[in-house]
């Protein structure tokens, strides 16, 4: 009985780390550069920097223990972002055309 207790709280603490460092919030939002200056490489260096903080905020918030309300305004504010850097990548892209 004690093995099996012993073997289920070993299980159990390695099995259950990875998902609490999973659940960290993410940094600061990366930086949307200028896309009236900006360079094409810059471009993609935030793109992907966007991509990442995204995936990120939405794996945070599928196991943040937070209320629906906090949960709706993250969300919300997840969305304004990604908005806001899909209209850089439009302006930019008019203004490489």
């Amino acid at each position: 009985m004690k093995k099996t207790l012993h073997l289920f709280s070993i299980c159990f603490l390695l099995g259950g780390a990875p998902l609490a460092l999973a659940c960290d919030e993410p940094g600061e939002k990366p930086a949307i550069p200028d896309p009236n200056t900006a360079e094409t490489a810059q471009m993609v260096k935030a793109n992907n920097e966007v991509k990442a903080y995204v995936k990120a905020m939405e794996e945070y918030l599928g196991c943040a223990r937070m209320s629906g309300g906090e949960k709706r305004r993250s969300i919300s504010e997840l969305e304004e972002f990604a908005d806001s850097f899909n209209q850089a990548i439009r302006t930019f892209k008019s203004r490489n055309s």
